[in-house]
């Protein structure tokens, strides 16, 4: 019998789906996940995600991702309570019923969507959790040679357009500054601006500042999406006698920068090795850099470092 590729696997992988009269969730077929036309999500961008990355077949940090979906659902005008209150061992379940998957893809992303519901019956939610692959041989290449940043015209939205303390599927302009970045540097990340021409964010992270003095900048808060990873690293960072400047972060200091630093939920905490065509740094991970990577490994007492670099070589094999 022929192996399974990825895709087959996660197509074919168990999800779950809310039953807004039953007040639960359901087991059903990753391919059966969908929403309608009708769906006021589809319809407006109103959705909500959370992205829950497994360790070592264990999922990690989930109180701090409910709390940021209970505040995106508020906002949206919905009664969280059920739903999170269903969730917790509904995903225990559906942890359990996925060992095959999880083995066969040593850990996975776990998608929480949430959208208001539909256009004719009106706000009753709409929420499914599905899993999602690691991208090995991207994590792999940003963990030893690291990330090229490009500057692109593109705002993140966050804090003006909606809060920022809630992480919504509305990401055009995420997408249209990774393309922009990518025809301008081979596999380069766009770096996003506020709305005054600031330092943002980027599609799959927050930034973080390092300069020649040791000072660790980040940039305000209100003007970033408030990423669940950034806290982890920021809390750490405290741990090591550190503490976080938020301000108004410009463009230009990243050219002088002594090490630049992204946090993200699947990729936790890598380096940048250049921006646009200047590099940062030497180019390598930075003591920074790495003794935040060695931290995370030690807190979780799981290497995820090492296991990504030895996926990605196996799947380049």
């Amino acid at each position: 019998m022929q192996t399974p590729s990825p895709s087959e696997r996660f197509q074919t992988s168990l999800g779950l789906r809310w039953d807004s009269r039953a007040q639960g969730f359901e087991f059903v077929e990753a391919s059966r996940l969908s929403l309608p036309i009708t769906d006021l999500g589809a319809m407006h961008g109103a959705i909500l995600v959370e992205r829950i990355r497994s360790f070592g077949k264990q999922l990690v940090d989930l109180q701090p991702h409910k709390a940021r979906l209970r505040t995106g659902m508020e906002l949206l005008g919905l009664d969280a309570n059920h739903f999170l209150h269903h969730l917790d061992s509904s995903i225990a379940q559906l942890v359990g019923q996925s060992k095959a998957l999880l083995s066969a893809e040593s850990d996975a992303s776990l998608c929480v969507v949430v959208t208001p519901g539909d256009y004719f019956s009106g706000k009753k939610i709409h929420g499914f959790v599905h899993w999602l692959p690691i991208p090995w041989r991207k994590l792999a290449h940003w963990y030893q040679f690291g990330t090229t940043l490009v500057r692109v015209q593109y705002a993140s939205g966050a804090g003006e357009c909606w809060p920022a303390n809630i992480k919504s599927r509305s990401r055009l302009n995420y997408y249209l500054a990774d393309q922009d970045a990518d025809r301008r540097f081979e596999g380069g990340l766009g770096l996003l601006c506020s709305s005054r021409g600031m330092v943002a964010d980027t599609s799959v992270a927050n930034l973080l500042m390092i300069d020649r003095r040791g000072n660790v900048v980040s940039p305000r808060r209100e003007d970033i999406v408030q990423g669940t990873s950034l806290d982890r690293v920021v809390g750490m960072l405290k741990s090591q006698g550190l503490a976080v400047e938020y301000r108004d972060l410009h463009f230009e200091e990243l050219q002088d920068a002594a090490e630049v630093l992204l946090a993200g939920n699947t990729g936790c905490i890598w380096h940048v090795s250049g921006f646009q065509e200047r590099p940062i740094g030497d180019s390598l991970p930075g003591p920074v850099c790495s003794s935040l990577q060695r931290q995370w490994c030690n807190d979780l007492e799981f290497d995820w470092r090492s296991q990504a670099i030895q996926k990605g070589s196996e799947s380049e094999g």
